[in-house]
């Protein structure tokens, strides 16, 4: 018995199949998007919007039922001759300024401990590492019991040292004792980062550069700083964008927290712009003013970003462009 001649497939027939497999894999690429798409407009999108439609109003607690009426840029115009939010952004001005360098220091220097071949390198990774895995409350009141005024570890320190046992560090120190704080709970992410770039090296150049006589410090500025760069230029962005939202933790650190408003007992030298408006939101209830603070703090920090990614085109090396060349 003769078997039948197998059908021909035409083009017509082929660029189908092609097409309906590419409309299954789109279907199932949305597919397995989609919690995350329905999560990004629920929760971000639409509070975003929302948000802003809130600042051009007159919206509190008193209007909340009736009232309610549209006043375009007039919260803007508020904030802008509001001395107490201006000084609110310098202090987070302030604390970018000192917080991005000390976390990129410590970052790329923990990097550098675990590159020069130390042993038991899984453990001090770990130890390094421990600090971003624990939950913001947990650490906030780690440090507040290690810098508490009567026996905390860092008075009976000083005390075994000679110097002062009962210093109030809370209260005294309030932007140093966050800004440790931040240090020992950030510095795991970014190190982890360095490392793998400090990894990806080869070490070929190091040793053409101990051939020409090259120090420890020729080659650290000369190959190492030149090639990390891009991570440089990440861990930057990331540490700008997270110094300028630090907001949990001055709320935490503040003495007398329970049975207060939210954010009504940090210090003055903490005080933040999210901060800030956070109490004009929760405390006074002035939620359109609140919102419109909050937007002038993300156009902000927008221009920051920007002006750093545009300046990276004169600092970060790029393979590609150096080798056109």
């Amino acid at each position: 018995m003769e078997s039948a001649d197998p059908v021909p497939i035409t083009p017509s027939r082929s660029r189908r199949r092609r097409a309906s497999r590419s409309t299954r894999e789109t279907l199932a690429f949305y597919g397995f998007l989609s919690p995350w798409l329905f999560g990004f407009l629920l929760l971000t999108s639409i509070p975003l919007v929302l948000g802003f439609a809130m600042s051009l109003t007159n919206l509190t607690t008193v209007n909340l039922g009736n009232g309610l009426k549209f006043v375009g840029v007039d919260n803007y115009d508020r904030a802008y001759h509001d001395a107490e939010m201006w000084y609110a952004i310098k202090r987070t001005a302030i604390l970018m300024l000192t917080v991005v360098p000390l976390w990129i220091g410590t970052q790329l220097g923990l990097a550098m401990i675990l590159n020069s071949g130390i042993k038991l390198l899984g453990v001090w990774r770990t130890l390094f590492y421990v600090a971003v895995v624990i939950p913001v409350v947990s650490k906030a009141f780690i440090w507040k019991s290690i810098t508490a005024e009567d026996g905390g570890l860092l008075n009976r320190a000083l005390g075994a040292l000679g110097g002062p046992s009962d210093v109030n560090w809370l209260l005294d120190y309030p932007q140093e004792t966050m800004i440790l704080l931040l240090i020992w709970g950030g510095a795991g992410v970014g190190m982890l980062i360095f490392l793998a770039g400090l990894r990806s090296i080869p070490e070929e150049l190091y040793e053409v550069a101990r051939m020409d006589g090259a120090g420890a410090l020729r080659r650290f500025v000369w190959i190492t700083l030149p090639l990390l760069t891009p991570m440089l230029m990440f861990m930057l962005v990331i540490g700008i964008v997270g110094a300028a939202n630090i907001y949990v933790e001055p709320i935490l650190l503040a003495p007398g927290l329970f049975g207060q408003g939210v954010g009504s007992a940090v210090p003055p030298e903490n005080l933040t712009i999210n901060i800030y408006a956070l109490q004009r939101i929760f405390i006074e209830g002035d939620f359109g003013y609140g919102a419109a603070i909050a937007w002038i703090f993300v156009a902000l920090l927008l221009v920051v970003t920007a002006v750093v990614f545009l300046s990276g085109r004169f600092w970060v090396f790029n393979a590609k462009e150096q080798y056109r060349r």
